[in-house]
């Protein structure tokens, strides 16, 4: 799986929401969010046509997105996996307010257990000592990360968050020994997918995830195993739209008291 695909939909929705009312990127992006199931049953004619605008100025869109043309957005949108059946699955059902809160519920005792520990003060301590920090993750858990990157930022400390893999690629231009890559792949999916540009990187790395992969003790300073399961007995949907920001809270409160401790 291409890790561009991935990010797809996080693109064209920052590109939506970024670019003024009315820009042809604006027009575009708003055109491909309201037809997103169809992407692959799309020509460039219609779109072009529909949104009166050039064929080259639909290509020049493509390539914002990271693809040479509209026909390889087309090619590689029809493997992508954006996990319809899976949130159907876990919005459906009777008494669904019931089971989700208990669902939630079970999750935040566990993961709070889990970072009741001396490795969260550690983890933060890495945090404050690198010279960068980039976290890695999927679009999915982009806008919770993007909290915690402004909260960070408000007492002083700059993190970077990356989505795509030609993001990976360019961090040895601005990375060292001293820099701290934490990688947020629920299903281990992402990180898997690129593991070849992960092994690259000559820095510190830690990785979240509830996935059991040998391979990562081996890639990884740290690994924090979010649940005590193997993924597929877990939700992930609930890791995704929960588990992620009440983690990263929790990572921030240690920021700060580490820091007033320093008195910062």
């Amino acid at each position: 799986m291409k890790t561009n695909r991935l990010s797809l939909l996080y693109n064209i929705e920052k590109i939506y929401n970024e670019n003024k009312i009315g820009s042809t990127d604006y027009q575009l992006a708003r055109y491909l969010l309201e037809n997103y199931a169809d992407i692959p049953r799309l020509n460039i004619y219609d779109v072009a046509e529909q949104n009166h605008m050039s064929r080259a100025t639909v290509r020049r869109f493509c390539n914002h997105l990271g693809y040479a043309n509209f026909k390889e957005m087309k090619s590689q949108f029809k493997e992508f996996e954006d996990g319809q059946e899976k949130y159907v699955s876990f919005y459906s059902g009777e008494d669904f307010r019931i089971v989700l809160q208990r669902q939630i519920n079970e999750m935040i005792d566990e993961l709070a257990e889990r970072m009741n520990t001396s490795e969260k003060k550690n983890i933060v301590n890495r945090l404050i000592k690198a010279d960068e920090v980039i976290i890695l993750a999927s679009s999915t858990v982009a806008s919770s990360i993007r909290i915690f990157q402004q909260n960070l930022a408000i007492f002083g400390k700059r993190i970077s968050l990356i989505v795509s893999e030609d993001e990976l690629k360019q961090l040895k231009q601005y990375t060292s020994k001293n820099s701290l890559l934490i990688v947020l792949s629920i299903s281990g999916l992402l990180a898997e997918s690129l593991s070849d540009e992960i092994d690259k990187l000559e820095m510190q790395k830690v990785i979240f995830t509830i996935k059991r992969n040998p391979e990562f003790n081996r890639q990884y300073n740290k690994i924090y195993h979010l649940c005590g399961q193997d993924s597929h007995q877990v939700n992930e949907v609930l890791f995704y739209t929960y588990g992620i920001t009440f983690v990263l809270d929790l990572l921030f409160k240690e920021y700060l008291d580490i820091n007033q401790k320093r008195g910062h």
